[in-house]
């Protein structure tokens, strides 16, 4: 069993859970904890850069700044026009929040888990 690196585990979202970096890029939200989460969307980021995330969680509005960890193909998605959209995941570290943010984070993650999710480790 390969050791857990995370240091708190992740929740999956529903399905159709977005937010938007830099107010203008739209991105589906994967998975969720109180220090990252797992981004799709169809533009590739860069690692070490940072975006402003501003995001219906649990709904509770949440704003907060992510630091990109990672990002790399992830698959395709229907472009709308028949053809096929190269879609990136990405995955991010929060930077900085405060008391407040983390407290919508943990809302967000309480109302899941009592919608009889469970926390589900991903990479």
């Amino acid at each position: 069993m390969e050791k857990e690196k995370r240091r708190t585990p992740r929740t999956s979202l529903a399905r159709g859970t977005r937010g938007h970096l830099k107010s203008t890029l739209v991105a589906e939200i994967l998975n969720l904890s109180e220090a990252g989460l797992l981004l799709e969307l169809p533009s590739t980021l860069r690692p070490g850069s940072t975006y402003d995330l501003n995001a219906i969680l649990g709904g509770v509005p949440f704003t907060g700044l992510v630091r990109i960890t990672r990002c790399r193909a992830g698959g395709f998605a229907p472009d709308g026009e028949g053809g096929r959209l190269l879609m990136f995941r990405a995955g991010g570290e929060f930077v900085g929040l405060s008391e407040t943010q983390l407290e919508v984070l943990r809302l967000a993650l309480s109302k899941k888990l009592a919608s009889g999710a469970s926390l589900k480790r991903t990479s």
